[in-house]
């Protein structure tokens, strides 16, 4: 269902503990690393290895030391291999020393690069290689890359060869994703024991290629004990959801019912799709608390969704009178989703402060329901943790009160702060969605693709969670089964319709084939397909 992603520091901890507590030595641990990479490049590199022209590009650190094992076996597979240094042997220690003497002693063509000059010699051959390895830099970087690193990488970029990263493309921070300065982007990234954060995150998974996770013996007890606060979402599975579907007896009333508070002049479609998703993922029974005025026009657009007209003015707004409705409607739901087309007036206001305090069922608020939230963040929740906030980045900025840029730049941490101190779950959409329990799990979406920008999405994903949320599903389960399903269901209509964009009607009535699919076959996503996909 989840595949881990590490930190720097929870890598460097499990790479420790393997060596200090259980005593495996390190150097078998870079064997096991340079050994598997090797075998990786096997199953990518479509040229022979015999014959091929290499360039192995290796730091002073210990990622260099992998690249000398990865050098090692490419020379007994038959490579032309030239192993090029970015800095001086004497810097080499521990066990990239270890390597690099062995490698000297199979006198491998090692060749150091002591000045700009001799880079850019170098880089003559680079190109003209056909397998290059990255082995410059590892997930320990903490500045902005300098010379004469920065200027290998740069040189690197222009090679047409296939291009390997070792454990993390050069230059990418390995937490948060972003770019230190310059980084490689790879064909393929080989990395050791776990996906590192900063891999998951954007930018850094456009510069990954496809990734390989291999395992270096890394103990299972020393994982377990140590278990790390982020997951990738990958495989979310259906098991919850169709164990609620099984008992023979179940009916409507079995699977939730879900309030649906929106819709206003202009913005009626908004509550439509978020009714639509909610039925199609499930729901047993969906009612849409609407403008009285405006009914007319969301009973011509739902069938086995009911409406409920609520006091407004004769323009369709909400007035004085609409509260206190939606409130009484809220008493026997099992869910509520506020906010698609809602308005921020000073009634729609009203509506979200008192919903926030006077009901306990799951809630969850997206659209202008975070906007109205955002004017007022300190209002108090009852059982927060039972609130589900649905934010694009422009809604995250108003909520944090601080540019979209700000958040876009430090995406996972913004999340994470505010799930943590307002005790609720965080959703913040965008590339890599990400997740945020209210006691600071993180999860990061494998799924979706930017053919999915287009007006409504938010609408059918908080229609969808709140479906799920309705049934019954534990919040953890809904929330990343939610997440992934809407964009698993958007890649699939890219995969057969093209590169165009995905409409939001289009993506909520494909749910039912999605769960049927689902049902039928669990099989593992991988994103790195559709990337591929998607750049030809």
């Amino acid at each position: 269902m989840y595949e881990y992603l590490v930190t720097a520091n929870e890598m460097r901890a499990f790479d420790s503990l393997s060596i200090n507590s259980v005593g495996i030595p390190g150097v078998v641990l870079m064997e096991n690393a340079g050994r598997s990479t090797f075998n990786a490049v096997q199953k990518h590199f479509s040229s022979r290895l015999e014959g091929s022209k290499v360039s192995v590009i290796a730091g002073p650190g210990n990622n260099g030391g992998d690249g000398f094992v990865i050098a090692r076996y490419l020379i007994n597979q038959g490579a032309k291999v030239k192993t090029y240094l970015l800095a001086p042997k004497a810097k080499s220690k521990g066990d990239a020393l270890i390597n690099l003497n062995v490698l000297l002693a199979m006198r491998g063509d090692i060749e150091e690069l002591q000045s700009l000059d001799s880079i850019t010699q170098a880089g003559h051959k680079w190109r003209e290689s056909e397998l290059i390895i990255d082995a410059i830099l590892g997930t320990g970087l903490q500045s902005d890359v300098r010379s004469p690193f920065r200027e290998a990488i740069s040189i690197l970029n222009e090679c047409t060869g296939f291009k390997v990263a070792v454990d993390i493309p050069s230059g990418l921070d390995s937490d948060t994703g972003q770019i230190k300065g310059c980084a490689v982007k790879s064909d393929l990234t080989v990395t050791y024991g776990f996906r590192k954060l900063g891999m998951a995150l954007y930018p850094g998974r456009q510069l990954c290629g496809t990734i390989e996770v291999i395992d270096i013996s890394i103990p299972r007890s020393i994982v377990e004990a140590n278990s790390p606060q982020a997951r990738l979402v990958n495989n979310p599975g259906l098991g919850a959801y169709f164990r609620k579907r099984q008992d023979a007896v179940a009916h409507k009333g079995s699977f939730g019912h879900i309030l649906v508070v929106g819709g206003s002049p202009g913005k009626t479609g908004a509550a439509v799709m978020a009714a639509r998703s909610a039925s199609r993922i499930g729901a047993g029974l969906v009612t849409v608390a609407v403008p009285k005025t405006l009914n007319e026009v969301l009973e011509n657009k739902l069938t086995e969704e009911m409406t409920a007209p609520i006091a407004c003015d004769d323009d369709g707004n909400w007035n004085e009178h609409s509260c206190g409705q939606i409130i009484d409607l809220t008493r026997d739901k099992n869910c509520i989703v506020l906010g698609p087309g809602l308005s921020t007036s000073r009634f729609a206001q009203r509506i979200v402060e008192t919903i926030l305090v006077e009901t306990s069922c799951p809630l969850v608020v997206d659209a202008d329901g975070l906007n109205c939230l955002a004017k007022n963040i300190g209002i108090p929740v009852n059982n927060s943790d039972r609130l589900f906030l649905t934010p694009h980045p422009g809604e995250m900025s108003r909520l944090v009160g601080r540019p979209t840029v700000d958040v876009q730049g430090n995406r996972l941490e913004t999340a994470k702060a505010f799930a943590l101190e307002k005790k609720l779950w965080l959703v913040l959409k965008g590339a890599a969605t990400i997740i945020c329990s209210p006691q600071g799990r993180v999860f990061v979406n494998g799924s979706g693709s930017p053919w999915m920008a287009s007006g409504g999405q938010g609408d059918a994903l908080s229609g969808m969670l709140g479906g799920l949320l309705a049934q019954g599903l534990e919040p953890e389960n809904a929330v990343a089964l939610a997440v992934f399903m809407h964009a698993a269901i958007a890649d699939a209509i890219i995969r057969e319709q093209g590169l165009r964009p995905v409409l939001a009607m289009d993506l909520i009535e494909r749910i039912p084939d999605y769960l049927a699919k689902s049902s039928a076959s669990q099989t593992p996503y991988i994103q790195e397909e559709l990337d591929v996909e998607l750049d030809r």
